[in-house]
């Protein structure tokens, strides 16, 4: 069966397919400045690369990119067709470890990169022309829960609100390394058990209801399995969670 990859990615709403040792990749995300303002009709830089075995692993390729936002702040590129730094995109076996794909942006569009995010790059397997009729009546188990998690930074401490201060519920505002990307990050609970230094991450788990029907939550959660259950708002960037991936 052919392989195939996902790559998912935070403030993209495309998902791109792409085959086995592919040439190029398509790209898309919507550009945000350190205030969380939308970048439009401006020149940014991007720098993508490709990180093997874990979020913060070897860089295997890293490529540069100087494109136009649109008038509403996307922006869409080739990845592969870069102007390229380190390695060559060919040359990476996909299934022979974990991938993840890092993106820096310089909003001005220069050479001082700000972290976008990383996110892992899902291998897939590619459903054939015969089985697709099949498939549309079927649901597999792997469709019920499908899990992608991003990087958010290194925790540095939290403050907890609770229905006294709002009368909502008890929450905690996590600071990390990245607040700068994406302020303070808001979770259900009364304390957080996150040491400072841990790496954390935000997994969203798409629950399937039904045969056309289903829903995404979400949770920040370290290396040690210690994890709450986040807000699908952020109130300190204004954005839904789900535009993160």
């Amino acid at each position: 069966m052919k392989r195939i990859l996902l790559l998912l990615f935070a403030s993209v709403n495309l998902l791109t397919i792409l085959g086995q040792n592919p040439d190029f990749f398509k790209y898309q995300a919507l550009i945000r400045d350190v205030d969380g303002k939308i970048v439009v009709s401006k020149s940014v830089s991007v720098q993508i690369s490709i990180l093997k075995e874990k979020f913060s692993g070897e860089v295997v390729y890293c490529e540069r990119h100087s494109v136009l936002t649109s008038d509403s702040g996307h922006i869409s590129l080739l990845i592969g067709s870069g102007s390229p730094e380190t390695g060559d995109l060919k040359s990476i076996n996909w299934n022979s470890s974990d991938y993840f794909m890092k993106v820096e942006i310089d909003a001005t569009g220069g050479t001082v990169f700000r972290d976008f995010g990383t996110t892992q790059m899902l291998i897939l397997n590619e459903i054939p022309a015969n089985e697709e009729k099949e498939r549309e009546t079927e649901i597999l188990e792997d469709d019920e829960l499908f899990i992608v998690r991003k990087f958010v930074g290194r925790f540095i401490d939290f403050r907890h609100t609770g229905p006294e201060n709002y009368a909502g519920p008890n929450l905690i505002w996590i600071k990390t390394s990245m607040e700068g990307t994406y302020g303070k990050i808001s979770a259900y609970g009364k304390t957080c058990k996150f040491s400072a230094g841990d790496n954390l991450y935000v997994r969203r788990m798409f629950y399937s209801l039904a045969d056309l029907s289903g829903y995404w939550e979400y949770q920040i959660e370290n290396d040690s399995s210690e994890y709450y259950r986040v807000t699908e708002f952020q109130y300190d960037k204004k954005v839904l969670t789900e535009t993160w991936f």
